[in-house]
């Protein structure tokens, strides 16, 4: 009976939701404010899935640092609803070119803002990363990114890719690191818990090069987990590490693979 409550709940909620996002972004597309007023219309869907954050964020303190890449842990689809506080005015997301096809959804993402890029080319990710890079420096946008490239459904955090990293580089902008403590969602239960949504230090990349960029996304990956690990002793919550155990084990066979085949 919960659960029948509520999809019908959130399928509501969703509707409003994309109706007023439409409206707002058809009559000012592409401001810079469009993501932070969606967001914070999704901070409605906490109570309705049955969570609690515990908001340790400070958006003054985000927009100071602005503009920067913003990077965080991804577990599920509900993070959108739990991340809500994170994203500011000026800040935009980074989506693979087919989600400009998906019915409504394409279109409000698109006029959110959001940058679209060929996630599936591995031979363009260079010139993708410079076009976000430039698009950070002509409009002063702040990029929001989930570095593991998937949701790691409750395993932990899984090796994070160069990308976020190299884009701070490049771009010459800080990385904002935020940690979200482990969780899991069940529709058919009233009371789903806290989830604590934390900032981390700001950190500073500059003149890296590929080993540098590749010892400053693992230690970003290690400050972030840590967080969580820490956050998750908090709450009482016992989560299975074992996957991610082995997602750095063999992250660091494949670096010594490849520094011998150098």
């Amino acid at each position: 009976m919960i659960l029948v409550f509520r999809v019908i709940l959130l399928i509501i909620l969703a509707l409003l939701w994309l109706i007023f996002g439409l409206t707002v972004c058809i009559f000012r597309p592409f401001h810079k404010g469009n993501i932070y007023c969606l967001t914070q219309m999704l901070r409605c869907g906490r109570w309705a899935i049955g969570i609690k954050v515990d908001s340790r964020i400070d958006p003054k303190a985000i927009r100071e640092n602005m503009p920067a890449v913003l990077v965080g842990n991804h577990q599920y689809n509900w993070d959108i609803i739990v991340m809500a506080d994170i994203p500011q005015p000026g800040t935009a997301c980074i989506g693979k070119k087919s989600l400009m096809w998906a019915p409504i959804f394409g279109l409000l993402f698109f006029l959110t803002g959001n940058i679209f890029i060929e996630r599936d080319k591995s031979s363009k990710a260079g010139n993708e990363i410079l076009k976000i890079v430039d698009i950070i420096k002509r409009k002063k946008k702040s990029i929001w990114i989930f570095p593991e490239g998937h949701r790691s459904k409750g395993k932990g955090v899984q090796p994070f890719k160069n990308g976020a990293v190299n884009i701070a580089n490049q771009a010459g902008i800080k990385i904002l690191p935020f940690a979200i403590s482990s969780y899991k969602i069940d529709l058919n239960r009233w009371d789903n818990g806290t989830v604590i949504v934390s900032a981390l230090p700001p950190v500073s990349v500059d003149n890296l090069d590929r080993k540098g960029l590749k010892m400053a996304t693992r230690q970003l990956r290690e400050s972030i987990s840590a967080s969580i690990a820490e956050m998750d002793r908090e709450n009482g919550f016992k989560r299975d590490v074992s996957d991610e155990l082995e997602s750095i084990a063999a992250e660091k066979e494949n670096e010594a693979e490849s520094s011998e085949n150098k």
